[in-house]
């Protein structure tokens, strides 16, 4: 939300999150694995498969616990043999587990259970007979997490990347939480699930047994190899030493927490591009089933909770607190803080529950606060946003009522989460996502895989003023920091969309669906490190997401200033050019 100069939050200097040792836990997005140093004990069956024993994933156990069937879709450059099926467990990866070869019109070619398994680590099961594979033909090999924590490294193979090693070539992650051969895609994972392979030109021989490979810590950092792609990853550049240059410091603005999406329908439930309906990238957008607390709905994945009346304070004012399946009736306002900037690290976190009031951090020593899975519910019109303001990290949250806005001045991130529906009232300048400026030169505000609309109005003052409206689904207005070090990627942006029940509706509409934040006249009007990537752009009812178009500049001409504008295209598949002014 664009605020007026009478709701200009304070400003307060924010020494906040985002230490230099934090920014090296971003690392890489893609096919990145860290090498560990461990004696393999060699199973039986010969060959190789795609990942090596020393590599272990980033995202080692994801926090989901239910059953699902996890795999991998391969491909081999020779005719060959598959000797042995392997799957990399984390700790919480409790079996019994039976990998399972898959042919590619469905057909279990043939199974194996893993008998003897170390607590961590690669484990090997050997076929009973090695199973011929030909060239060129796509399997898929799978294994079952009956109890899920399983190992998800997210947008591995994005933008059409592949993992290859030797005649071998992973192609996706694949999961299903029924029976059968897994097929569905999550935010392009790896689940690190192999093959031991050899081609026609060795001699198969196996003794069936099953070898686990257990995992010490990681001593330095590596990449399988993948095939070139065009497309650009979410890793942004190292961050470099601030100076009197004009050259804006780059910082990364990607956080790879270990809170990993667990929030996967089993099924797109709603029309393309819609809330719930399926993505480009093979996955669904945030909507109803896969936001908030769950509640059993049709295509929801997560196991349903019961809320209880939250009795604790909403003032929080010491680290600790857990709100877990709850109502919360009213603001929580979080003032105490650990000296963290991590997720990883909460002072608070809030889960699985319903609140009917903002979720605020106002001060640089506050929080972090983690929100997963759960609705954000404001009713009226609330001074404060409703999620925000500094150090907050939230997934698969549904917001709206009140402002609607998830807002920040220092080291957030917002993923796979719904924000709608707001409440029109006063003078006040709405955004689903957005921000007056980046306190501290290491701030940063990561907007990946949301689903954000503005001007969807779900109700209004009738005092509203003439010029309370909406600017920008995504916007940032430098009026009391520079804005820096901003990612918006693969956000489904809605754009104008008339609602009759509102007042003057069509003037009160999104007049760009992004302002990344040049604005001549602001007290910072010149963005930095802003990227803006992979964005699928609604038409809305002009014909061009906002009433203006789709996005203000980026930044004056010829002076990019650090930033990316790369892939963005309306829902219908055509470019949206690089705005400069």
């Amino acid at each position: 939300m664009e605020f007026s100069p009478r709701r200009a939050f304070d400003s307060r200097s924010r020494s906040r999150r985002l230490s230099a040792s934090f920014v090296c836990v971003l690392a890489l997005i893609g096919a990145v694995a860290l090498v560990i140093s461990t004696p393999v004990r060699a199973s039986a069956a010969p060959g190789s498969g795609i990942w090596s024993d020393d590599v272990q994933p980033r995202a080692a156990a994801d926090p989901e616990t239910s059953a699902v069937e996890l795999g991998t879709v391969f491909v081999s450059e020779v005719d060959g043999w598959v000797t042995a099926i392997r799957y990399y467990k984390s700790v919480g990866n409790r079996g019994p587990h039976v990998g399972k070869l898959w042919s590619s019109d469905g057909q279990l070619i043939t199974s194996v259970a893993f008998k003897v398994e170390s607590p961590s680590g690669w484990q090997t099961a050997d076929l009973a007979a090695p199973v011929r594979i030909t060239k060129g033909k796509s399997y898929t090999v799978s294994y079952r997490a009956p109890y899920g924590r399983y190992a998800d490294d997210e947008w591995a193979f994005s933008s059409g990347r592949r993992i290859k090693s030797g005649p071998l070539a992973a192609i996706r992650g694949v999961y299903t939480y029924g029976s059968g051969r897994p097929t569905l895609v999550w935010h392009d994972s790896s689940y690190y699930v192999d093959v031991k392979f050899i081609s026609t030109n060795s001699t198969p021989t196996v003794t069936p047994t099953t070898t686990p490979t257990s995992a010490s810590a990681p001593t330095s950092a590596t990449s399988t190899t993948t095939s070139p792609s065009a497309m650009p990853t979410t890793t942004p550049p190292p961050t470099t030493t601030p100076s009197s240059s004009p050259t804006p410091t780059q910082v990364s603005t990607t956080v790879v927490p270990s809170v990993t999406s667990s929030g996967r329908p089993a099924a797109c439930v709603g029309s393309v591009n819609a809330p719930v309906g399926a993505d480009v990238w093979g996955g669904c957008w945030p909507g109803p089933h896969n936001t908030g607390y769950p509640r059993g709905l049709s295509g929801d994945a997560r196991a349903s909770v019961t809320l209880t009346s939250y009795t604790g304070p909403t003032t929080i004012s010491k680290c600790g607190v857990v709100i877990d399946s709850k109502i919360v009736s009213g603001d929580i306002v979080v003032t105490a803080g650990n000296g963290s900037h991590s997720p990883d690290a909460p002072c608070v976190t809030i889960k699985n529950s319903l609140v009917k009031g903002v979720i605020h951090t106002d001060a640089a020593s506050y929080g972090p606060v983690v929100v997963t899975d759960t609705e954000v519910a404001v009713p009226g019109l609330s001074w404060w946003e409703n999620i925000g303001r500094y150090n907050v990290f939230v997934w698969r949250v549904n917001s709206h009522g009140s402002e609607g806005v998830i807002k920040c001045a220092d080291y957030c991130a917002a993923y796979d989460s719904w924000v709608h529906g707001m409440y029109l009232g006063g003078q006040y300048h709405y955004n689903a996502f957005g921000g007056n400026g980046m306190e501290s030169a290491g701030g940063y505000f990561t907007v990946e895989h949301n689903w954000a609309s503005c001007g969807d109005w779900a109700g209004s003052d009738p005092r509203a003023g003439s010029d309370a409206g909406c600017s920008a689904d995504i916007g940032f207005y430098g009026d009391f920091a520079p804005i820096r070090n901003i990612t918006i990627n693969k956000n489904y942006i809605a754009g104008a969309r008339i609602d009759s029940g509102v007042p003057a509706a069509e003037s009160r509409q999104p007049g760009y669906c992004i302002n990344p934040g040049y604005y001549p006249g602001k007290p910072y009007p010149d963005p930095s490190n802003v990227k803006v990537t992979n964005n699928v752009f609604g038409r809305g009812y002009s014909g061009k997401c906002g009433v203006y178009g789709p996005t203000n500049s980026l930044n004056a001409a010829g002076k990019p200033n650090g930033n990316v504008w790369d892939n963005n295209k309306y829902e219908d598949g055509a470019m949206v050019d690089r705005p400069e002014e």
